[in-house]
């Protein structure tokens, strides 16, 4: 009996090992993509509102959203120019939606008091709303920890979270209150809220900060069945953000973050195709990224001595320049 409850082990472990090294994303969010809810069914007929969709991952899930029958996009960001691409860009992808299936509907995050005149603005639309994906974000910069200025720590929580954290509050009492039908925070944070990354402070602090807010919120909606919450986390993606920093660039490196964080990025596409089929199958939390990212997740998340120590040798490769 021993023998047998041993092979299955190693049987099961050798799959797990097996996935972890032919995927791009978490083991659990593998087998939900294979065998779980399919996109197209869980997303028609939705209203969906997507916040920084002007590009990278917010544009990537707005061009994997508008492949579904019927379904209804916010788009949200600053620049409404980019929005409006976008908007043609999804329009030329599924020649059935109708123009006025996506709503191009620009704000400012740090602005709080446009939250609720937006999502006013998406009800009277579309008379209501179903699934919120909150996207909005910056890197911040490239940096020593000490050399951070705390202004940029502040601006940085501002957008990337507190903006997030406000928006999401109203959405969710406006889920509250329509008793009876169904409602989804969807909330893209990074693998960077998962494990510390050098010379990216604050950016990684703000992304430890939304599984801490999210995290409490999923626990106290634990009673309300109806209303779900979804942490995203990609690794390096394909995007404008490591070049739209607030501050520095990161020349100073000898092996410069940028180039560290780019190698074998995952595409905004896959990045949006997983990112709906983890909200289809309304997993808590979901990991992504392109190899060697998640065998180092989860070294950080199961063995962090291990983590600790391979971190202390890719250093070696990124110290930044006494010059």
């Amino acid at each position: 009996m021993l023998e047998l409850i041993v092979a299955v082990f190693l049987a099961f472990l050798a799959i797990c090992l097996g996935i972890l090294f032919i995927s791009d994303c978490d083991i659990w969010t593998y087998l939900h993509i294979k065998f779980g809810k399919d996109v197209a069914t869980r997303f028609e007929g939705k209203v969906v509102w997507v916040t920084g969709a002007s590009s990278g991952i917010g544009e990537g899930i707005a061009k994997e959203l508008v492949k579904v029958k019927n379904v209804k996009i916010i788009l949200s960001a600053r620049r409404n120019e980019e929005l409006e691409r976008v908007k043609r860009e999804c329009l030329a992808l599924n020649k059935s939606t109708k123009q006025d299936a996506i709503l191009v509907l620009p704000f400012d995050m740090v602005d709080y008091d446009s939250h609720a005149k937006a999502l006013e603005k998406v009800v009277k639309t579309f008379g209501k709303l179903d699934i919120l994906i909150s996207n909005a974000a910056a890197m911040g910069q490239f940096a020593l920890w000490e050399e951070a200025p705390i202004s940029t720590d502040m601006a940085l929580f501002d957008l990337n979270v507190f903006s997030l954290v406000n928006l999401n509050r109203i959405v969710l009492n406006y889920f509250k209150n329509e008793r009876g039908r169904q409602g989804h925070l969807a909330v893209v944070s990074s693998l960077a809220g998962k494990m510390g990354f050098p010379y990216l402070t604050p950016y990684t602090p703000t992304k430890f900060a939304l599984h801490g807010y999210f995290d409490c919120l999923r626990h106290e909606l634990r009673k309300m069945e109806r209303i779900h919450v979804t942490l995203l986390c990609p690794g390096p993606v394909e995007t404008n953000i490591y070049n739209d920093t607030l501050t520095g660039t990161g020349a100073r490196f000898k092996l410069t973050m940028m180039s560290t964080l780019t190698r074998n990025a995952m595409t905004t596409a896959r990045c949006g195709e997983i990112c709906l089929a983890s909200i289809a199958n309304k997993l808590e939390e979901s990991w992504m990224g392109p190899l060697p990212n998640l065998p180092f997740m989860y070294l950080a998340a199961y063995q962090p001595f291990l983590f600790s120590k391979l971190t202390a040798f890719t250093m070696k490769f990124m110290l930044v320049d006494e010059e």
